[in-house]
């Protein structure tokens, strides 16, 4: 069965482009291009979609009822009027302008469900430390019920209500995680760098998990690995230098920017 979920498959082609683009660019400046196009690609949909004459015409009604209301000093019930028109007339506009808006959308969402698998996690260097948190509700909570194999693991405290969790030397080749009876549970690394490893759940038909599933009968529901990730910006604190970020702020600042530069209502 595939990996990839319906969303995913946009991403296919981003990734050919991408490749072509990381032989003159840096990583940083590919994931720019990538929110510049889709900050451009959400407003000309937009403008595209949406009914620009009718949304152009309501503007100034929108403008001539809102400064009846800020001059009105009459009697109560000759506001009711007014409210009840300026309610109307946001009403309609917020009518033409919301289909439009989930359709424009489309082109962000494709390309962060790719993104973020491309900027997100990467594998560190073997060797290096790395927590993981194993959950399971077939097996024991016991340390002592399972078994690392070719790595180096130490056992971390955790309650009982929480997943068992080792720190791990990252593998040069496979590492195993095995129940006491010798049943292989979980291979490290996994195929692509991404941050969880589960069982296969509805959503995936959505989005898949790049780095594959566990199979259904795996004593193990999910594993976590606190993996590094890119930094996009060379200063500021994590959360700023994180792609998404990045990625979100340069896509609302070329939006905007194409949204006066084209009119678009």
């Amino acid at each position: 069965m595939s990996r990839l979920g319906i969303l995913d498959w946009p991403g296919i082609v981003f990734g050919w482009i991408n490749e072509l683009l990381l032989f003159v660019l840096p990583l940083p400046v590919t994931l720019i291009f990538w929110a510049f196009v889709s900050g451009w690609a959400t407003m000309w949909v937009y403008r595209a979609v949406s009914n620009q004459d009718k949304l152009a015409a309501l503007k100034p009604q929108v403008k001539v009822v809102q400064n009846k209301l800020r001059r009105y000093d009459g009697e109560f019930s000759g506001l009711i009027p007014l409210i009840s028109e300026n309610f109307r007339l946001s009403g309609r506009h917020i009518g033409l302008a919301i289909g439009p808006a989930i359709v424009a959308g489309i082109p962000v969402l494709f390309v962060l469900v790719w993104a973020s698998n491309e900027y997100g996690t990467y594998f560190p260097e073997t060797g290096a430390p790395v927590n993981v948190e194993v959950v399971s509700d077939q097996v024991e909570r016991d340390a002592d019920n399972w078994r690392w194999h070719d790595t180096e693991a130490k056992h971390l405290p955790s309650a009982v209500d929480e997943p068992l969790r080792w720190r791990i030397g990252w593998p040069e080749q496979t590492a195993r995680l095995t129940t006491a009876d010798g049943q292989t549970a979980v291979a490290l690394p996994p195929d692509e760098p991404a941050p969880i490893l589960h069982k296969r759940k509805w959503w995936n038909l959505l989005i898949g998990n790049p780095a594959g599933y566990l199979a259904a009968g795996n004593p193990v529901e999910s594993i976590r690995m606190d993996l590094p990730t890119h930094d996009m910006l060379p200063f500021g604190p994590g959360w700023a230098r994180s792609w998404l970020f990045v990625y979100l702020v340069v896509v609302v600042i070329v939006s905007l920017g194409y949204k006066f530069y084209w009119k678009v209502h």
